[in-house]
């Protein structure tokens, strides 16, 4: 883990808000977990979908923050399973394209026992760097 990825973890404040524990973090993978609390529910007494974004968006930052300084400008999810109270839900975010103008991950949360809870890809913008010079096409 190099210290920017520390720095963030640090500073991250949905890591303390939702109890977030960081088990890997790098440029190329990172992976999160947290437990489903009460107050994590949603009417149905599932895991509401902010939780389950959240754990992403926080893999998510991670990753791309690892190297340099970046943004989220789009996100695809899919959630076609939720958790339930108690269950310990981990989000894994793994670098698809690292390049100067984009970065593109790959996103999947995985329940208790391993099942497939949601997949996503989010795309991110490098602004820690000079923007490249413009060309007219």
């Amino acid at each position: 883990m190099n210290d920017r990825i520390a720095h963030a973890i640090a500073n991250d404040s949905m890591i303390r808000l939702f109890g977030i524990e960081v088990e890997e973090a790098s440029e190329l993978l990172t992976r999160v977990s947290a437990v489903v609390k009460e107050e994590f529910l949603q009417l149905h007494e599932l895991a509401h979908g902010a939780f389950m974004f959240a754990l992403m968006d926080v893999a998510f930052a991670l990753t791309v923050n690892a190297k340099l300084d970046a943004v989220a400008v789009q996100w695809s999810i899919s959630q076609f399973r939720s958790a339930k109270l108690g269950d310990n839900v981990t989000a894994e975010c793994r670098l698809l394209h690292g390049g100067r103008r984009l970065m593109v991950v790959d996103l999947v949360i995985l329940g208790s026992e391993g099942r497939v809870l949601a997949k996503g890809q989010a795309t991110a913008i490098p602004v820690g760097e000079a923007a490249p010079a413009q060309r007219r096409c």
